[in-house]
């Protein structure tokens, strides 16, 4: 017997057994509390709604410039009934690195019965990175045959990852890089071109006019940094930045 006609006989053995108008009220009653039947039909099916999350996720990823993609939806609970959805769904993802990994997929219906769903995911994300072709220690100046190409997974990484060679030869070696491993900002630095002590040229420049002193380094100093310097000249102290070995810059 199925779940309609089991309620119509339940209902005439009650109108059998009290009056007219109390069965009326009582039949209420139960169709309020009691789930109303539907066809399977009006509800959205779940593995059609994994395969528009993989849809999704793909089209996603692929606009990343992604070599390959790999997408794994995890299994919903069977026991999850949401109403057939009559509009396109539509899906938000929060991955700002587009690195891929464990995440969840927004996926909402607005349609007349509107219902959203966290979609549990594992995406793993391949691009072509800059790894070391060597084991590299700390102090090692990058040249170009430490560099090669390689298509990496990159849901395994953590950020930072450099894609141009150009940032990454003539680099010094901060951290250890084992061989294959992608070159990252964190793991290199600029290199150290002027030595506490080491005479160097101070440029001070305003507006077009330029003018060279010799000077003294007080300190260490890599590309691009600030150092104290003492201007043989004036015997002051002044600060400057470093443009290249032996070389330092004043603005005025």
């Amino acid at each position: 017997m199925d779940l309609r006609s089991f309620y119509n006989s339940f209902l005439n053995a009650v109108a059998n057994c009290v009056s007219a108008r109390l069965t009326r009220n009582f039949v209420v009653s139960v169709v309020i509390a009691l789930p109303a039947v539907v066809s399977a039909n009006q509800f959205h099916d779940l593995q059609s709604l994994q395969a528009s999350v993989a849809s999704f996720l793909n089209d996603y990823y692929a606009d990343t410039q992604a070599e390959k993609i790999d997408i794994r939806i995890s299994d919903l609970d069977r026991r999850l009934t949401l109403a057939q959805c009559e509009m396109p769904l539509s899906f938000t993802l929060n991955d700002p690195s587009n690195a891929g990994g464990n995440l969840t997929v927004h996926t909402r219906c607005e349609g007349t019965a509107p219902w959203s769903v966290y979609v549990p995911a594992q995406v793993s994300v391949f691009r072509e990175l800059l790894v070391a072709s060597r084991n590299l220690v700390r102090g090692d100046i990058v040249t170009r045959a430490d560099v090669v190409s390689e298509i990496v997974n990159t849901s395994q990484l953590r950020q930072g990852q450099i894609g141009e060679s150009d940032s990454v030869i003539g680099q010094e070696v901060k951290r250890p890089i084992s061989k294959g491993e992608p070159f990252r900002h964190a793991s290199l630095d600029s290199p150290m071109v002027i030595r506490r002590g080491d005479p160097v040229i101070i440029e001070l420049q305003s507006g077009s006019i330029s003018v060279s002193s010799n000077g003294t380094a007080m300190v260490n100093g890599r590309i691009g940094e600030r150092i104290r310097i003492r201007n043989g000249q004036s015997d002051r102290i002044v600060s400057a930045q470093v443009v290249a070995a032996g070389r330092v810059l004043m603005v005025l």
